[in-house]
Protein backbone atom coordinates (compact mmCIF):
# COMPACT_ATOMS: atom_id res chain seq x y z
CA UNK A 1 0.00 0.00 0.00
CA UNK A 2 1.46 2.96 -0.90
CA UNK A 3 2.19 6.22 1.52
CA UNK A 4 -0.84 8.09 0.27
CA UNK A 5 -3.01 5.27 0.12
CA UNK A 6 -2.53 4.63 3.78
CA UNK A 7 -2.38 7.75 4.45
CA UNK A 8 -6.22 7.51 3.45
CA UNK A 9 -6.85 4.35 5.20
CA UNK A 10 -6.00 5.61 8.39
CA UNK A 11 -7.55 8.90 7.60
CA UNK A 12 -11.03 7.19 6.99
CA UNK A 13 -10.54 4.56 10.36
CA UNK A 14 -10.29 8.49 12.50
CA UNK A 15 -13.07 9.57 10.62
CA UNK A 16 -15.84 6.43 11.00
CA UNK A 17 -14.62 5.49 14.55
CA UNK A 18 -15.07 9.20 15.70
CA UNK A 19 -18.43 9.19 14.19
CA UNK A 20 -19.23 6.21 16.25
CA UNK A 21 -18.37 7.73 19.23
CA UNK A 22 -20.40 10.49 18.86
CA UNK A 23 -23.23 8.06 18.04
CA UNK A 24 -22.59 6.36 21.34
CA UNK A 25 -22.05 9.79 23.45
CA UNK A 26 -25.09 10.74 22.02
CA UNK A 27 -27.27 7.11 22.75
CA UNK A 28 -26.10 7.94 26.60
CA UNK A 29 -28.38 10.83 26.51
CA UNK A 30 -30.88 8.95 25.26
CA UNK A 31 -30.95 6.13 27.33
CA UNK A 32 -30.22 8.78 30.26
CA UNK A 33 -32.96 10.82 29.25
CA UNK A 34 -35.44 7.89 30.25
CA UNK A 35 -33.72 6.44 33.39
CA UNK A 36 -33.89 9.52 35.26
CA UNK A 37 -36.37 12.67 35.83
CA UNK A 38 -36.16 15.87 33.86
CA UNK A 39 -34.33 17.63 37.10
CA UNK A 40 -31.64 14.45 37.88
CA UNK A 41 -30.97 14.53 34.09
CA UNK A 42 -30.37 18.62 33.96
CA UNK A 43 -28.16 18.36 38.04
CA UNK A 44 -25.55 15.36 36.61
CA UNK A 45 -25.08 17.46 32.83
CA UNK A 46 -24.89 20.81 34.63
CA UNK A 47 -21.94 19.27 36.97
CA UNK A 48 -20.59 17.53 34.17
CA UNK A 49 -20.38 20.35 32.53
CA UNK A 50 -18.96 22.37 34.97
CA UNK A 51 -15.81 19.44 35.84
CA UNK A 52 -15.30 19.48 32.02
CA UNK A 53 -15.21 22.69 31.40
CA UNK A 54 -11.66 22.69 33.48
CA UNK A 55 -10.06 19.89 31.97
CA UNK A 56 -9.16 22.26 28.85
CA UNK A 57 -6.67 23.79 31.54
CA UNK A 58 -5.50 20.08 32.77
CA UNK A 59 -1.89 20.26 30.41
CA UNK A 60 -1.63 23.46 29.12
CA UNK A 61 -2.02 22.24 25.38
CA UNK A 62 1.00 19.49 25.73
CA UNK A 63 -1.28 16.64 24.57
CA UNK A 64 -1.28 18.07 20.99
CA UNK A 65 3.04 19.13 21.41
CA UNK A 66 3.22 15.23 21.46
CA UNK A 67 1.27 15.06 18.92
CA UNK A 68 2.98 17.65 16.43
CA UNK A 69 6.57 16.91 18.26
CA UNK A 70 6.79 12.70 18.37
CA UNK A 71 6.55 12.38 14.78
CA UNK A 72 9.51 14.62 13.79
CA UNK A 73 11.57 12.99 16.95
CA UNK A 74 10.89 9.12 15.24
CA UNK A 75 12.28 10.51 11.79
CA UNK A 76 15.48 11.84 13.58
CA UNK A 77 15.24 8.76 15.56
CA UNK A 78 15.22 11.02 19.25
CA UNK A 79 14.00 8.41 21.18
CA UNK A 80 15.25 10.19 24.44
CA UNK A 81 13.16 12.72 23.26
CA UNK A 82 10.22 11.05 23.36
CA UNK A 83 10.28 9.50 26.58
CA UNK A 84 11.31 12.97 28.27
CA UNK A 85 8.39 14.23 26.55
CA UNK A 86 5.99 11.87 27.29
CA UNK A 87 7.23 11.80 30.93
CA UNK A 88 6.99 15.71 31.38
CA UNK A 89 3.63 15.69 29.74
CA UNK A 90 2.40 13.04 31.71
CA UNK A 91 3.48 14.79 34.86
CA UNK A 92 2.06 18.29 34.62
CA UNK A 93 -1.39 16.20 33.58
CA UNK A 94 -1.40 14.30 36.55
CA UNK A 95 -0.61 17.41 39.18
CA UNK A 96 -3.25 19.75 37.31
CA UNK A 97 -5.63 16.70 37.64
CA UNK A 98 -5.00 16.42 41.39
CA UNK A 99 -5.09 20.31 42.08
CA UNK A 100 -8.38 20.75 40.07
CA UNK A 101 -9.73 17.53 42.03
CA UNK A 102 -9.14 19.06 45.41
CA UNK A 103 -10.21 21.93 44.15
CA UNK A 104 -13.65 20.37 43.20
CA UNK A 105 -13.67 17.97 46.55
CA UNK A 106 -13.23 21.05 49.17
CA UNK A 107 -15.80 23.34 47.79
CA UNK A 108 -18.66 20.74 46.45
CA UNK A 109 -20.52 21.98 49.37
CA UNK A 110 -20.42 25.59 48.44
CA UNK A 111 -21.04 24.46 45.37
CA UNK A 112 -24.01 22.36 45.80
CA UNK A 113 -25.55 24.67 47.67
CA UNK A 114 -24.57 28.13 46.33
CA UNK A 115 -24.05 27.22 42.98
CA UNK A 116 -26.16 23.81 41.61
CA UNK A 117 -28.69 24.46 44.06
CA UNK A 118 -29.26 20.76 44.85
CA UNK A 119 -27.25 18.77 47.76
CA UNK A 120 -26.73 15.42 45.50
CA UNK A 121 -24.67 17.78 43.54
CA UNK A 122 -21.28 16.87 46.35
CA UNK A 123 -21.68 13.47 45.49
CA UNK A 124 -21.17 14.00 42.13
CA UNK A 125 -18.54 16.58 42.37
CA UNK A 126 -16.40 13.75 44.36
CA UNK A 127 -16.88 11.19 41.76
CA UNK A 128 -16.27 13.35 38.70
CA UNK A 129 -13.37 14.82 40.31
CA UNK A 130 -11.60 11.27 40.03
CA UNK A 131 -13.14 11.16 36.61
CA UNK A 132 -11.36 14.12 36.09
CA UNK A 133 -8.04 13.02 36.87
CA UNK A 134 -8.05 9.91 35.02
CA UNK A 135 -9.78 11.48 32.01
CA UNK A 136 -6.59 13.91 31.69
CA UNK A 137 -4.22 11.60 31.52
CA UNK A 138 -6.67 9.24 29.12
CA UNK A 139 -6.70 11.81 26.33
CA UNK A 140 -3.10 12.63 26.91
CA UNK A 141 -2.18 9.21 26.24
CA UNK A 142 -4.52 9.15 23.02
CA UNK A 143 -2.68 12.27 21.79
CA UNK A 144 0.62 10.21 21.96
CA UNK A 145 -0.92 7.51 19.59
CA UNK A 146 -1.44 10.40 17.28
CA UNK A 147 1.99 11.48 17.43
CA UNK A 148 3.08 8.13 17.06
CA UNK A 149 0.61 7.54 13.83
CA UNK A 150 -0.72 4.80 15.16
CA UNK A 151 -3.95 5.13 13.41
CA UNK A 152 -6.19 1.78 14.63
CA UNK A 153 -5.05 2.73 18.47
CA UNK A 154 -6.21 6.41 18.10
CA UNK A 155 -9.05 5.75 16.16
CA UNK A 156 -10.34 2.87 18.64
CA UNK A 157 -9.64 5.05 21.44
CA UNK A 158 -12.02 8.08 20.18
CA UNK A 159 -14.75 5.85 20.65
CA UNK A 160 -13.46 4.00 23.58
CA UNK A 161 -14.94 6.21 26.74
CA UNK A 162 -18.26 6.32 25.01
CA UNK A 163 -18.62 2.55 24.65
CA UNK A 164 -17.74 1.74 28.56
CA UNK A 165 -19.89 4.62 29.46
CA UNK A 166 -22.28 3.59 27.47
CA UNK A 167 -21.97 -0.25 28.93
CA UNK A 168 -21.59 1.50 32.67
CA UNK A 169 -24.90 3.17 32.78
CA UNK A 170 -26.82 0.03 32.14
CA UNK A 171 -24.54 -1.87 34.29
CA UNK A 172 -25.01 0.90 36.98
CA UNK A 173 -28.90 2.06 36.89
CA UNK A 174 -29.94 1.18 39.98
CA UNK A 175 -27.49 4.12 41.62
CA UNK A 176 -29.71 7.02 40.09
CA UNK A 177 -28.55 10.12 39.82
CA UNK A 178 -25.03 8.88 40.52
CA UNK A 179 -25.35 6.41 37.85
CA UNK A 180 -24.05 8.81 35.17
CA UNK A 181 -21.02 9.97 37.08
CA UNK A 182 -20.46 6.21 38.15
CA UNK A 183 -20.02 4.70 34.02
CA UNK A 184 -17.86 8.17 33.44
CA UNK A 185 -14.93 7.22 36.32
CA UNK A 186 -15.23 3.09 35.56
CA UNK A 187 -15.35 4.27 31.52
CA UNK A 188 -11.92 6.33 32.85
CA UNK A 189 -10.19 3.57 34.85
CA UNK A 190 -10.61 1.02 32.24
CA UNK A 191 -9.28 3.49 29.26
CA UNK A 192 -6.48 4.27 31.56
CA UNK A 193 -5.42 0.31 31.93
CA UNK A 194 -5.80 -0.32 28.35
CA UNK A 195 -4.00 3.23 27.17
CA UNK A 196 -1.33 2.37 29.50
CA UNK A 197 -1.27 -1.44 28.17
CA UNK A 198 -0.84 -0.24 24.37
CA UNK A 199 1.03 2.31 24.79
CA UNK A 200 4.12 0.30 26.34
CA UNK A 201 3.78 -2.09 23.61
CA UNK A 202 3.49 0.88 21.10
CA UNK A 203 6.96 2.38 21.99
CA UNK A 204 9.30 0.65 24.26
CA UNK A 205 9.52 3.56 27.04
CA UNK A 206 11.86 2.02 29.61
CA UNK A 207 14.63 0.95 27.03
CA UNK A 208 15.85 4.53 26.15
CA UNK A 209 17.84 7.24 27.83
CA UNK A 210 15.78 10.19 28.68
CA UNK A 211 16.97 12.91 26.99
CA UNK A 212 15.71 16.05 29.27
CA UNK A 213 16.28 19.54 28.43
CA UNK A 214 15.11 22.94 29.54
CA UNK A 215 14.61 23.82 25.82
CA UNK A 216 12.47 20.65 25.16
CA UNK A 217 10.21 21.70 28.06
CA UNK A 218 10.28 25.14 26.47
CA UNK A 219 9.23 23.79 22.62
CA UNK A 220 6.28 21.82 23.84
CA UNK A 221 4.98 24.89 26.07
CA UNK A 222 5.90 27.02 23.18
CA UNK A 223 3.73 25.13 20.85
CA UNK A 224 1.34 23.72 23.50
CA UNK A 225 0.19 27.49 24.87
CA UNK A 226 -1.53 28.94 21.83
CA UNK A 227 -3.49 25.91 21.52
CA UNK A 228 -4.75 26.22 25.35
CA UNK A 229 -5.72 29.30 24.50
CA UNK A 230 -7.58 28.36 21.17
CA UNK A 231 -9.39 25.33 23.55
CA UNK A 232 -10.26 27.63 26.54
CA UNK A 233 -12.15 29.72 23.86
CA UNK A 234 -13.48 26.55 21.99
CA UNK A 235 -14.59 25.30 26.09
CA UNK A 236 -16.12 29.15 26.46
CA UNK A 237 -18.06 28.64 23.04
CA UNK A 238 -19.25 25.22 23.56
CA UNK A 239 -20.02 25.26 27.38
CA UNK A 240 -20.16 28.59 29.13
CA UNK A 241 -24.15 28.69 27.96
CA UNK A 242 -24.45 25.85 30.19
CA UNK A 243 -22.48 27.16 33.32
CA UNK A 244 -24.47 30.14 33.03
CA UNK A 245 -27.91 28.48 32.66
CA UNK A 246 -26.86 26.85 35.91
CA UNK A 247 -26.42 30.22 37.79
CA UNK A 248 -29.99 31.83 35.80
CA UNK A 249 -32.12 29.40 34.97
CA UNK A 250 -33.50 26.06 36.75
CA UNK A 251 -32.07 22.88 36.53
CA UNK A 252 -34.74 20.92 33.79
CA UNK A 253 -33.92 23.99 31.23
CA UNK A 254 -29.99 22.68 31.59
CA UNK A 255 -31.20 19.24 31.12
CA UNK A 256 -33.29 20.50 28.26
CA UNK A 257 -30.78 22.21 26.84
CA UNK A 258 -28.04 18.97 27.50
CA UNK A 259 -30.30 17.43 24.64
CA UNK A 260 -30.83 19.91 22.32
CA UNK A 261 -26.99 21.25 21.84
CA UNK A 262 -25.88 17.57 21.39
CA UNK A 263 -28.24 17.09 19.42
CA UNK A 264 -27.00 20.37 16.82
CA UNK A 265 -23.12 18.99 17.86
CA UNK A 266 -24.06 15.48 15.82
CA UNK A 267 -23.35 17.80 12.74
CA UNK A 268 -20.34 19.39 13.84
CA UNK A 269 -19.24 15.87 15.61
CA UNK A 270 -19.01 15.28 11.28
CA UNK A 271 -16.81 18.41 10.67
CA UNK A 272 -14.45 17.79 13.19
CA UNK A 273 -14.05 14.30 12.24
CA UNK A 274 -13.37 15.16 8.74
CA UNK A 275 -11.00 17.82 9.82
CA UNK A 276 -9.05 15.24 12.10
CA UNK A 277 -9.37 12.83 8.81
CA UNK A 278 -7.75 14.99 6.39
CA UNK A 279 -5.23 16.46 9.17
CA UNK A 280 -2.25 13.87 7.74
CA UNK A 281 -3.06 15.21 4.15
CA UNK A 282 -3.03 18.84 4.82
CA UNK A 283 0.25 18.68 7.11
CA UNK A 284 2.03 16.70 4.55
CA UNK A 285 0.95 18.63 1.36
CA UNK A 286 2.17 21.63 3.45
CA UNK A 287 5.75 20.45 4.51
CA UNK A 288 6.44 18.79 0.72
CA UNK A 289 4.95 21.85 -0.83
CA UNK A 290 2.44 20.33 -2.62
CA UNK A 291 0.56 23.26 -3.22
CA UNK A 292 -1.86 22.99 -6.39
CA UNK A 293 -2.71 19.12 -4.79
CA UNK A 294 -3.65 20.66 -1.10
CA UNK A 295 -5.63 23.28 -2.82
CA UNK A 296 -7.51 20.64 -4.84
CA UNK A 297 -8.13 18.34 -1.81
CA UNK A 298 -9.66 21.17 0.39
CA UNK A 299 -11.88 22.17 -3.01
CA UNK A 300 -13.23 19.10 -2.90
CA UNK A 301 -13.74 18.46 1.07
CA UNK A 302 -15.67 22.14 1.31
CA UNK A 303 -18.26 21.12 -1.38
CA UNK A 304 -18.70 17.52 -0.73
CA UNK A 305 -19.04 18.29 3.16
CA UNK A 306 -21.40 20.98 2.59
CA UNK A 307 -23.52 18.59 0.44
CA UNK A 308 -23.62 16.02 2.84
CA UNK A 309 -23.92 18.65 6.01
CA UNK A 310 -26.25 20.81 4.21
CA UNK A 311 -30.03 17.83 4.07
CA UNK A 312 -28.57 16.63 7.94
CA UNK A 313 -29.01 19.46 9.52
CA UNK A 314 -32.48 20.56 7.60
CA UNK A 315 -33.69 17.34 8.58
CA UNK A 316 -33.02 17.82 12.19
CA UNK A 317 -34.46 21.47 11.40
CA UNK A 318 -37.64 20.26 10.14
CA UNK A 319 -38.15 17.10 12.66
CA UNK A 320 -36.91 19.19 15.97
CA UNK A 321 -40.02 18.30 17.26
CA UNK A 322 -40.39 14.60 16.18
CA UNK A 323 -36.53 13.86 17.42
CA UNK A 324 -36.86 15.00 21.00
CA UNK A 325 -40.51 13.64 21.36
CA UNK A 326 -39.21 10.24 20.09
CA UNK A 327 -35.89 9.79 21.66
CA UNK A 328 -36.54 12.03 24.39
CA UNK A 329 -39.75 12.12 25.73
CA UNK A 330 -43.00 14.55 25.88
CA UNK A 331 -41.19 16.47 28.79
CA UNK A 332 -38.10 17.55 26.40
CA UNK A 333 -39.99 19.08 23.39
CA UNK A 334 -40.30 22.75 24.88
CA UNK A 335 -36.26 22.78 23.39
CA UNK A 336 -37.47 22.76 19.52
CA UNK A 337 -37.11 26.61 18.59
CA UNK A 338 -33.64 26.44 20.47
CA UNK A 339 -32.75 23.08 18.40
CA UNK A 340 -33.89 25.06 15.37
CA UNK A 341 -31.52 28.02 15.79
CA UNK A 342 -28.82 25.84 16.41
CA UNK A 343 -28.75 23.71 13.42
CA UNK A 344 -28.21 26.36 11.38
CA UNK A 345 -25.45 27.59 13.32
CA UNK A 346 -23.72 23.81 13.55
CA UNK A 347 -23.82 24.10 9.61
CA UNK A 348 -22.07 27.13 9.66
CA UNK A 349 -19.18 25.83 12.30
CA UNK A 350 -18.62 22.47 10.74
CA UNK A 351 -17.12 23.77 8.11
CA UNK A 352 -15.22 26.52 10.28
CA UNK A 353 -13.77 23.34 12.49
CA UNK A 354 -12.59 22.01 8.82
CA UNK A 355 -11.04 25.62 8.37
CA UNK A 356 -9.77 25.75 11.95
CA UNK A 357 -7.45 21.81 11.13
CA UNK A 358 -6.22 23.54 8.49
CA UNK A 359 -5.23 26.03 9.93
CA UNK A 360 -3.21 24.41 12.31
CA UNK A 361 -1.97 21.80 10.06
CA UNK A 362 -0.29 24.66 8.56
CA UNK A 363 1.99 25.82 11.18
CA UNK A 364 -0.83 29.02 12.39
CA UNK A 365 -2.05 27.88 15.80
CA UNK A 366 -1.84 31.37 16.67
CA UNK A 367 -4.42 32.54 14.19
CA UNK A 368 -6.84 30.34 15.56
CA UNK A 369 -6.53 30.99 18.76
CA UNK A 370 -7.07 34.63 18.11
CA UNK A 371 -10.02 33.55 16.11
CA UNK A 372 -11.68 31.22 18.82
CA UNK A 373 -10.80 33.85 21.23
CA UNK A 374 -12.79 36.36 19.63
CA UNK A 375 -15.81 34.54 19.36
CA UNK A 376 -15.77 33.00 22.89
CA UNK A 377 -16.15 36.66 24.00
CA UNK A 378 -18.70 37.52 21.66
CA UNK A 379 -20.40 34.23 22.61
CA UNK A 380 -20.09 35.45 26.37
CA UNK A 381 -21.01 38.29 26.02
CA UNK A 382 -24.25 37.62 24.19
CA UNK A 383 -25.18 34.99 26.65
CA UNK A 384 -24.83 37.37 29.41
CA UNK A 385 -27.26 39.55 28.02
CA UNK A 386 -30.15 36.94 26.28
CA UNK A 387 -29.50 34.04 28.47
CA UNK A 388 -31.04 35.66 32.40
CA UNK A 389 -34.31 36.65 30.00
CA UNK A 390 -34.51 33.97 27.14
CA UNK A 391 -33.00 30.65 28.98
CA UNK A 392 -31.83 28.33 26.08
CA UNK A 393 -33.03 30.15 23.27
CA UNK A 394 -30.91 33.25 24.15
CA UNK A 395 -28.31 30.19 24.60
CA UNK A 396 -28.99 29.12 21.16
CA UNK A 397 -28.40 32.82 19.48
CA UNK A 398 -25.22 33.24 21.01
CA UNK A 399 -23.92 30.17 20.52
CA UNK A 400 -24.85 30.13 16.38
CA UNK A 401 -23.47 33.52 16.03
CA UNK A 402 -20.24 32.91 17.41
CA UNK A 403 -19.97 29.60 15.06
CA UNK A 404 -20.67 32.17 12.26
CA UNK A 405 -18.30 34.67 13.09
CA UNK A 406 -15.93 32.08 13.28
CA UNK A 407 -16.71 30.76 9.78
CA UNK A 408 -16.70 33.66 8.17
CA UNK A 409 -12.93 34.70 9.73
CA UNK A 410 -11.44 31.32 9.21
CA UNK A 411 -12.83 31.04 5.64
CA UNK A 412 -10.68 34.61 5.06
CA UNK A 413 -7.76 33.31 6.97
CA UNK A 414 -7.47 30.00 4.85
CA UNK A 415 -7.84 31.85 1.34
CA UNK A 416 -5.08 34.27 2.56
CA UNK A 417 -3.01 31.35 3.39
CA UNK A 418 -3.57 28.60 1.37
CA UNK A 419 -4.63 30.79 -1.73
CA UNK A 420 -7.65 28.67 -2.78
CA UNK A 421 -10.38 30.06 -4.58
CA UNK A 422 -13.51 29.31 -2.03
CA UNK A 423 -16.38 27.63 -3.54
CA UNK A 424 -18.99 30.29 -2.82
CA UNK A 425 -20.91 29.79 -6.10
CA UNK A 426 -21.06 25.92 -5.12
CA UNK A 427 -22.17 26.69 -1.66
CA UNK A 428 -24.97 28.76 -2.95
CA UNK A 429 -25.79 26.25 -5.34
CA UNK A 430 -26.23 23.51 -2.56
CA UNK A 431 -28.11 26.28 -0.49
CA UNK A 432 -30.92 26.31 -3.01
CA UNK A 433 -30.84 23.02 -3.10
CA UNK A 434 -31.49 22.76 0.42
CA UNK A 435 -34.24 24.95 0.40
CA UNK A 436 -35.79 22.73 -2.48
CA UNK A 437 -35.16 19.80 -0.31
CA UNK A 438 -37.01 21.54 2.77
CA UNK A 439 -39.94 22.56 0.63
CA UNK A 440 -40.66 18.69 -0.76
CA UNK A 441 -40.27 17.57 3.06
CA UNK A 442 -42.51 20.04 4.27
CA UNK A 443 -45.04 19.57 0.93
CA UNK A 444 -44.91 15.92 1.43
CA UNK A 445 -45.39 16.13 5.10
CA UNK A 446 -49.01 18.00 4.74
CA UNK A 447 -50.20 15.54 2.11
CA UNK A 448 -49.35 12.33 3.25
CA UNK A 449 -50.82 10.77 6.42
CA UNK A 450 -49.71 7.56 7.68
CA UNK A 451 -47.80 6.61 10.67
CA UNK A 452 -45.30 8.85 12.06
CA UNK A 453 -42.27 7.15 11.46
CA UNK A 454 -42.93 5.87 8.46
CA UNK A 455 -43.93 9.37 6.96
CA UNK A 456 -40.93 10.64 8.20
CA UNK A 457 -38.88 8.07 6.37
CA UNK A 458 -40.93 8.25 3.38
CA UNK A 459 -40.68 12.09 2.87
CA UNK A 460 -36.93 12.31 4.06
CA UNK A 461 -36.53 9.95 0.66
CA UNK A 462 -38.49 11.96 -1.08
CA UNK A 463 -36.41 14.78 0.02
CA UNK A 464 -32.97 13.61 -0.62
CA UNK A 465 -33.80 12.04 -3.73
CA UNK A 466 -34.97 15.69 -5.20
CA UNK A 467 -32.00 17.21 -2.86
CA UNK A 468 -29.49 15.24 -5.10
CA UNK A 469 -31.47 15.65 -8.26
CA UNK A 470 -31.15 18.97 -8.06
CA UNK A 471 -27.29 19.45 -7.54
CA UNK A 472 -26.71 17.38 -10.17
CA UNK A 473 -28.44 19.44 -12.76
CA UNK A 474 -27.26 22.64 -11.78
CA UNK A 475 -23.87 21.04 -11.78
CA UNK A 476 -22.89 19.37 -8.67
CA UNK A 477 -20.84 16.23 -8.51
CA UNK A 478 -22.66 14.62 -5.73
CA UNK A 479 -20.96 10.84 -7.16
CA UNK A 480 -17.70 11.52 -6.41
CA UNK A 481 -18.94 11.81 -2.68
CA UNK A 482 -18.64 7.91 -2.71
CA UNK A 483 -15.56 7.43 -4.88
CA UNK A 484 -13.31 9.19 -1.84
CA UNK A 485 -11.75 5.78 -1.30
CA UNK A 486 -9.92 5.44 -4.58
CA UNK A 487 -6.71 6.15 -5.05
CA UNK A 488 -7.02 8.89 -7.92
CA UNK A 489 -8.88 10.79 -4.42
CA UNK A 490 -5.26 11.84 -4.02
CA UNK A 491 -4.56 13.09 -7.51
CA UNK A 492 -7.86 15.33 -7.46
CA UNK A 493 -9.65 13.07 -10.22
CA UNK A 494 -12.80 12.94 -8.85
Amino acid sequence: MSRERKLLFDASLVFVMGLLAAIFGYLIRVILSRQLSLEEFGLFYAVFTFVSFFIVFRDFGLGQALAKFIPQFLVKKEYGKIKASIKFAFFINLFMGMIFATFFIIFSDYLAINYFKNELAKSLLIILSAYFVLYAIYRLIILIFLGFQKSKIYSLNLFFINFFVFIGILIFKKFGVLNPAISYLFAGLMGIIFGFILLFKSFSYFKYVENNSYELKLKLFYYGFPILLASIGATFIGQIDTLLLIKFRTLPEVGIYNVVLPTAMLLITFGSALAMAMLPFVSEYWEKKKFKELSNILLDIYKKSFIIIAPIGLTLFIFSDLILKVLFGESFISGSIALKILCIGSIFFSVAVINNNVLAAIGKPKEVTKLILFAALLNLIINLILIPQYGIIGAALATSASYFVVLILSTYLVNQSVKLKIPILDWIKIFFAGVAFTLLVNLFKNILEMNVLLETTVVLIIGLIGYFLILKIIGIDVFGLFRLMRPDFINHKI
